[in-house]
């Protein structure tokens, strides 16, 4: 058996089971324990892979018990026990099309966190929160770089607050997305916490101020599945849209068609399908991102939207992304998505899902002052129909309920 599925809920019993199968020299494939039953199988059965370490009964592939490769005082445990010829499995989140099944090795791990350790001098002192999922690549990296640096990783108890358990363990590093920010800036920040990691997507500016003028010692950062987490990190004097500096053996650059490309070791083996293995860089080595951005003089990167998410309406190119970033600096928007609909006059149109406001009076009002007229969006409430399984909101699920709505108002 050289593959191995995994779907376990974060806990050090997962984290041991992984450890135990790296050190074995498989290949670990780390499942959203969240996917229905007909996802996870249908992963693994693409995958070629027979066998998953579970709690689950409602697959298909043959469970194994938990214990098969675990491994004890996961505490102690160093990295360069890994075999070399280990690798895992990681699927991107699928914000806009089918997760895809990434490839790394062993090395772009060690890559990715010891470049991280470098930029935020980690230590054996300090405490890592894992307060995201192991099966997202975010959740993984900080396991990598707590055993290679000593520091310690606290695994974040089921329902437990976020902002006490930062307290209750003093905490000194924390990875966070935009609605866990959300749950704690208002607080006071912790005296132990040195770095709050931003990342996950855009996160309202006023969200980030809040949290800023309350002490938490926020990061922004840019990365994703396929380069092992982090490409860029900020210091904690950042421009608010800023996603921070290249880290060290990242190379990036911005191609004519203002696309994010990346090069480094930390960059995936490529994709992974029905037992083949698709490269995902180019001739020279560039990963093309699929993101949009710009690099300012100092080298600092800002994200855009995506190259996907763009559209035309009554001639004009629109990127969602940038109504999102001018909606989120409305004082009362917690959350928003814009997607388009076809409209018969211009072709498409974009629509707004706003979660945090019920009337939009005064926010048309400020989009009026912000953005030209082909750019303000049809605006409806955050819906509570539209479950979501990762860190990033699925803009199709979006797309086809701003469709349904627009469908019955013409009705």
């Amino acid at each position: 058996m050289n593959s191995v599925g995994i779907c376990l809920k974060t806990s050090w019993q997962a984290i041991e089971a992984i450890m135990g199968c790296m050190q074995a020299g498989m290949q670990v494939c780390i499942l959203n324990v969240n996917w229905p039953a007909i996802s996870v199988d249908g992963a693994l059965h693409r995958l070629g892979i027979e066998n998953v370490l579970t709690t689950r009964t409602d697959l298909r592939a043959r469970s194994l018990g938990i214990s098969t490769f675990r491994i004890d005082r996961i505490q102690q445990y160093q990295v360069r026990n890994l075999d070399i010829n280990a690798t895992t499995i990681l699927h991107t989140s699928g914000s806009s099309i089918e997760p895809k099944a990434v490839l790394h090795s062993v090395q772009s791990h060690i890559f990715s966190a010891n470049s991280v350790i470098t930029n935020l001098n980690l230590g054996d002192t300090d405490r890592w929160l894992l307060s995201l999922p192991i099966w997202h690549v975010s959740g993984m990296s900080i396991v990598f770089r707590c055993l290679i640096a000593g520091s310690e990783i606290i695994v974040l108890p089921p329902e437990a607050s976020l902002f006490e358990s930062l307290s209750k363990y003093r905490i000194t590093h924390v990875s966070m997305v935009s609605t866990q920010l959300m749950q704690v800036m208002n607080q006071a920040c912790p005296a132990s916490l040195r770095a709050v990691i931003l990342g996950g997507g855009p996160t309202p500016a006023h969200v980030v101020e809040r949290a800023i003028n309350n002490g938490w010692p926020i990061q922004t950062t840019y990365g994703m599945t396929e380069t092992s987490s982090m490409v860029t990190l900020s210091d904690k004097n950042f421009s608010i849209s800023s996603s921070g500096y290249a880290l060290q053996g990242y190379d990036v650059k911005i191609a004519t068609d203002r696309e994010i490309l990346v090069r480094s070791p930390a960059v995936c083996s490529g994709y992974l399908y029905e037992g083949k293995l698709q490269s995902v860089v180019d001739e020279d080595g560039w990963f093309h991102t699929g993101d949009l951005g710009q690099l300012n003089g100092a080298g600092e990167l800002y994200v855009q939207g995506r190259k996907d998410n763009m559209f035309i309406s009554g001639g004009e190119n629109i990127s969602p992304e940038e109504i999102e970033h001018i909606l989120g600096r409305f004082s009362k928007v917690k959350e928003v998505i814009v997607v388009p609909v076809p409209d018969a006059k211009y072709g498409q149109r974009p629509v707004a899902f706003i979660r945090g406001l019920s009337e939009f009076g005064g926010l048309r009002e400020f989009l009026e002052d912000h953005l030209p007229k082909y750019q303000i969006p049809i605006c409806y409430t955050w819906p509570d129909r539209i479950p979501s399984i990762s860190f990033k909101r699925n803009r199709k699920s979006f797309s086809k309920l701003a469709i349904q709505l627009q469908e019955n108002s013409s009705l």
